[in-house]
């Protein structure tokens, strides 16, 4: 298993060291890095999302309720309730929705085609990756960008007009309308053809990619360091957070499977979106970016003690 989990994080790692090794050989600056980030937020991860919402099957959506709620909490419910903790104590809107994030939101999109099935089978998996790729899509994402063009109006202290205005424009950015689209044609039972589908994927494919590449860029630029930030939020993230969701789950007496497919999936290390967030607004992006680094790197052991604790083989 150990094996398994190294396989799955190698492309990661590998992706983030070429963008490092670009940026050490002075190939691409920090501007090239926001750059490509702007494709994939504008271009690449809306085209992304809208084809794997509609190729999502409804039956999927609809079925497995307890999985939903349970991993609803940990997506969700620790995202909401993290970002509202940490600007209490930070006064900080736009640090607070990304720490909350880097904690609250697994790279499954990445790793849980490849771990999941591995460790559950082909039929969990899938309808893990689904779910957790819905509410990353439909529900992370755009209140993300919605919180975080309301932290720019808090930073600049710009009055009411304003903070409509700035809303108003984050509504119209892709990346919030196009999964909301794709998730209402869905459930209205549009079904796209297969064969249009690589009207979507083309381009939507390579947003993974591009994006932890220009993370690896952005680790040589801003000088990667682990601060104490970033051992809290690799903390939360790879231990805290499906520690917490594994004791409630197990005081309300929820079946022992559904204990495994929820903590394994929320123990899978932070995606790369609040990376992705950070350099796009030009927040704390060396902080996220160690943050994802580390926790991807800590994942194989803190994985590998969840999955032993449960007894998962």
């Amino acid at each position: 298993m150990p094996l398994t989990l190294i396989t799955a994080i190698a492309p990661i790692i590998f992706t983030l060291a070429l963008g490092f090794l670009a940026g050490w050989r002075q190939q691409f600056k920090k501007h090239a890095s926001q750059l490509f980030i702007a494709l994939v937020m504008s271009y690449a991860l809306p085209l992304s999302l809208f084809g794997g919402l509609l190729a999502t099957s409804r039956q999927v959506i609809i079925q497995d309720l307890p999985l939903f709620l349970w991993l609803g909490l940990g997506m969700v419910g620790v995202f909401v309730i993290l970002t509202m903790l940490y600007q209490i104590r930070l006064h900080n809107l736009s640090l607070a929705v990304l720490r909350a994030l880097s904690v609250a939101c697994p790279s499954v999109p990445f790793m849980g085609t490849s771990v999941l099935a591995i460790i559950f089978g082909t039929t969990d998996s899938v309808i893990l990756v689904a779910i957790c790729g819905l509410y990353l899509n439909l529900v992370q994402v755009p209140l993300s960008v919605l919180l975080l063009a309301a932290g720019k109006k808090e930073a600049d202290q710009t009055g009411t007009k304003q903070a409509v205005q700035r809303l108003a424009t984050a509504f119209k950015k892709p990346l919030v309308w196009a999964p909301i689209l794709a998730f209402a044609l869905n459930l209205s039972g549009f079904k796209l053809p297969a064969v249009w589908l690589p009207l979507f994927s083309e381009l939507g494919q390579a947003a993974g990619g591009v994006a932890l590449f220009s993370i690896g860029i952005m680790l040589y630029v801003q000088h990667f360091s682990i601060s104490r930030a970033v051992l809290l939020n690799v903390g939360l993230k790879n231990i805290g957070l499906p520690l917490v969701v594994w004791a409630i789950m197990a005081a309300v007496g929820a079946n022992w499977h559904f204990q495994q497919l929820v903590v394994v999936t929320l123990a899978i290390p932070t995606a790369a979106m609040p990376s992705m967030l950070a350099i796009q607004n030009h927040v704390h992006e060396d902080e996220m970016a160690s943050t994802q680094l580390v926790s991807t790197l800590l994942s194989v052991l803190t994985m590998g003690m969840f999955m032993f604790f449960l007894g998962v083989k």
